[in-house]
């Protein structure tokens, strides 16, 4: 008789073990003019390929880049990106423009998530703002 529980416990536990793998993000960006050079105030289209789970966008401005994230200052973090998509949502493309000139490093942080864990990979796309 006791035999006959031990069975469906131990099928319990081998299954339990099986662990499965997160499916790196396949994620392409570009951008629809097909350039890198910009006027002040244009519009930059970003046009997405793939369906990551998640997609945070850094624009490369003033408290907006991805080098400094994990910096903190007095207490605060001080640059953060945007979150463009979740996991309940698809963005096939994304405007935005500059407001001052400069050169800018756009970043893309794109990421798939389970239970399982989480792989993320980062796209940089470097623009030129100019008057």
């Amino acid at each position: 008789m006791k035999r006959i529980f031990l069975f469906p416990i131990l099928f319990l536990l081998v299954s339990a073990c099986n662990k499965k793998e997160v499916v790196a993000p396949d994620f392409k960006v570009g951008i629809e003019q097909d350039k890198t050079t910009f006027k002040v105030g244009e519009q930059i289209n970003f046009i997405f390929s793939g369906n990551p789970n998640y997609i945070t966008f850094y624009s490369g401005e003033t408290g907006r880049m991805y080098e400094f994230r994990d910096r903190v200052t007095a207490g605060a973090r001080t640059d953060v990106g945007v979150p463009l998509q979740n996991m309940t949502t698809q963005l096939l493309s994304y405007p935005y423009s500059y407001a001052a000139e400069g050169t800018y490093k756009v970043t893309f942080v794109v990421g798939n998530t389970s239970i399982y864990g989480s792989v993320s990979d980062v796209k940089e796309i470097v623009l030129s703002i100019v008057p």
